[in-house]
């Protein structure tokens, strides 16, 4: 039971570092120390967290406490990672398809005849992603800076170039509209790209996480045959040594798929 106890408190810490209380409490708008003492927490707590729990089961069940601690452990950093890097993934495809969408409804309704700054705020109405540029507009802030720094989100580049489309055409007064015409037919085409290679990348990377679990069927195997895995990898020094390399392969042949399909995908 304290085992089993010290493992929910392991997860609570990891679900914890994929955002700070630092985070939180910017969110409320008070002021927070850098961002970068929120970072350097995130990164410390996976491996204290998992060092802690480690460290919990060697001293309550010895050698093979803290295997099992760490072959049960490792796996849930892993899963963790992985589920981080697919929520990463899915915001950034939904920002490029609403960056996307606002340049399609910003160049229809220059060709309505709107002049920009009352096509910004008509499109804000429509694209959240536009509200903050039009909040700085209307207390008399410049566009560009806004857009360029907005486009440096994951999945908002094209906010950056509409930003410098608009800067040339504050300072020389040329026209918006064909710009945004090329701009939006870009972003979309850019996007039915990736989606296609996203769903070809489906697949590797489903091969890859089930890879990992075929380990578990092996101990199934085992008992199948009338032997006891568990037994084996827990009571003996070689078992502990065979299961925590066993799961730290396992967790790394996931991570190395996920890496490779990321930087396809990229």
């Amino acid at each position: 039971m304290i085992l089993l106890a010290g493992l929910a408190v392991f997860v609570a810490v990891l679900l914890l570092a994929g955002r700070s209380p630092l985070a939180r409490v910017r969110r409320l708008g008070q002021r927070t120390e850098p961002a970068r003492h929120s970072r350097r927490w995130r990164r410390l707590a996976v491996p204290v967290s998992l060092a802690a729990l480690v460290g919990a089961g060697g001293v309550l069940a010895g050698a093979a406490g803290a295997a099992v601690c760490f072959a049960i452990g490792l796996p849930v950093v892993t899963a963790l990672l992985v589920w981080r890097r697919h929520s990463s993934r899915r915001g950034a495809v939904a920002n490029a398809v609403a960056v996307a969408d606002a340049c399609r409804l910003l160049a229809g309704l220059l060709r309505l005849g709107h002049v920009p700054p009352a096509a910004l705020r008509v499109a804000a109405g429509e694209c959240p992603v536009l509200a903050e540029v039009v909040a700085v507009q209307q207390v008399g802030g410049e566009v560009a800076p806004v857009l360029r720094r907005l486009g440096a989100r994951p999945g908002c580049s094209g906010l950056a170039e509409l930003g410098s489309a608009w800067e040339v055409a504050e300072r020389t007064g040329a026209s918006l509209g064909a710009t945004l015409d090329a701009l939006a037919e870009r972003l979309a085409a850019t996007g039915a790209v990736n989606d296609v290679v996203s769903a070809e990348l489906a697949a590797p990377r489903a091969t890859g996480r089930l890879l990992a679990v075929l380990p578990v069927a092996g101990l199934l195997l085992g008992y199948g045959m009338g032997g006891d895995p568990v037994a084996f990898l827990t009571g003996s020094a070689a078992g502990q040594v065979s299961l925590s390399l066993g799961v730290v392969l396992a967790c790394a042949g996931v991570l190395w798929t996920e890496r490779i399909a990321d930087g396809a995908d990229g």
